[in-house]
């Protein structure tokens, strides 16, 4: 399976036309949402079937919406209560409000169509100016409209057979220790900093949010200063975006397999200290690029990575603060970075080493730190 993102470009009356869809699919969703609070023993099938009674029946704005789109409303709402039942942390399915439900999807070929490089959607009067800036390979499954502040994006998934070429010169491998004070550590030794995109543009955020909250609410001018600071926002989500592409583009091209420490991201956030520049630090995003970029792609325990000495595996008593930067290790003397010291260790996970201390004589000449500057 592959999906392309490509921008589109719909009128006036198409864009009222979308937006008459996502809103009539969000009051879908909070009224079977409802109803499945009320009755416990109520399943996505049978919403199903009485989707179809009133689509047949009552004459309203479901008549003029593709029923495949409708039932892809009920099927996220089941996918909802699939993962708050595998997993009770995530939360109940709640209400989505206007500004939360901003997409809608088309899943199956003839509901949706290219025709002269346009687009095609039913229930939507002429055909839609989509950039295809590149050319889609395979067969089209579904096709998912999602809508972004002033901005408007299909989201093509196909089905193809076709063999992509490896641009990987070599079967190396890599470990891959990610981090605040250097973002990502390599077992080479390589580190890639990163640029604080949220840091440059905080200061026009907080006067835009100040002034926001100053506007009457339900005035235009709220809506305006809404729509200012959204934007600001999306700004700094796409350069952050951009960047992380960029850096896993690169990592696989020298890569053929990448080794991750796996971290429980929704715990460490809740250190309200580090919250903010560990969301800003994309971790979660980064390892998921990686993971469908690279060839081979591996995640190990994040356990000890930081404390164990990499060359002979001694593992101290007293652990190191965040404020300690160097690895000291007590035993064979090794003294080098202590995120490339947990690159080491990932990268000794990944190959099987394991974490058992083995007795070694100390490194005559410790490993150096080679700075990567190119990216910034």
């Amino acid at each position: 399976m592959k999906s392309y993102k490509f921008r589109i470009y719909p009128n006036g009356q198409q864009i009222e036309t979308l937006n008459q869809t996502i809103e009539t699919c969000r009051l879908l969703y909070n009224e079977s949402l409802e109803e499945r609070r009320k009755d416990k023993g109520l399943s996505y099938y049978d919403q199903k079937k009485q989707l179809t009674q009133i689509r047949k029946t009552i004459k309203d704005s479901l008549k003029h919406i593709h029923s495949q789109v409708l039932q892809n409303v009920l099927l996220r709402l089941e996918r909802t209560f699939q993962n708050y039942h595998r997993d009770s942390k995530i939360g109940q399915p709640r209400f989505k409000r206007h500004d939360r439900y901003n997409s809608i999807t088309y899943p199956q070929y003839g509901s949706f169509s290219i025709r002269e490089n346009k687009l095609r959607l039913s229930f939507v009067n002429g055909l839609i100016r989509i950039k295809m800036h590149r050319l889609p390979i395979g067969t089209m499954k579904t096709c998912t409209i999602i809508r972004d502040i002033d901005r408007w994006f299909a989201c093509i998934t196909l089905t193809t057979t076709a063999k992509t070429k490896s641009n990987i010169a070599t079967d190396s491998i890599v470990g891959v220790d990610v981090g605040l004070t250097n973002w990502i550590t390599l077992s080479d030794g390589q580190v890639i900093d990163r640029p604080k995109f949220l840091a440059k543009s905080l200061k026009k955020i907080k006067i835009l949010q100040k002034g926001l909250s100053k506007k009457k609410k339900g005035s235009k001018n709220r809506n305006k200063a809404r729509i200012q600071l959204a934007k600001l926002w999306r700004k700094v989500r796409l350069q952050r975006e951009d960047y992380c592409h960029k850096v896993t583009t690169d990592l696989t091209k020298r890569f053929r397999t990448l080794i991750f420490e796996k971290l429980s991201i929704g715990n460490m956030v809740k250190n309200h200290n580090l919250a903010t520049s560990i969301l800003d630090a994309t971790w979660y995003k980064i390892k998921q690029l990686a993971a469908y970029k690279a060839e081979v792609y591996q995640e190990v325990p994040a356990r000890n990575t930081t404390q164990m000495c990499s060359n002979c595996g001694y593992l101290p008593d007293i652990k190191k603060d965040l404020k300690d930067r160097i690895h000291d290790c007590l035993y064979c003397g090794l003294k080098l970075d202590r995120d490339y010291n947990a690159a080491i260790n990932v990268l000794n996970q990944g190959l099987g080493l394991g974490q058992t201390f083995v007795e070694r004589k100390p490194l005559l000449v410790p490993p150096t730190l080679k700075q990567a500057s190119y990216y910034r």
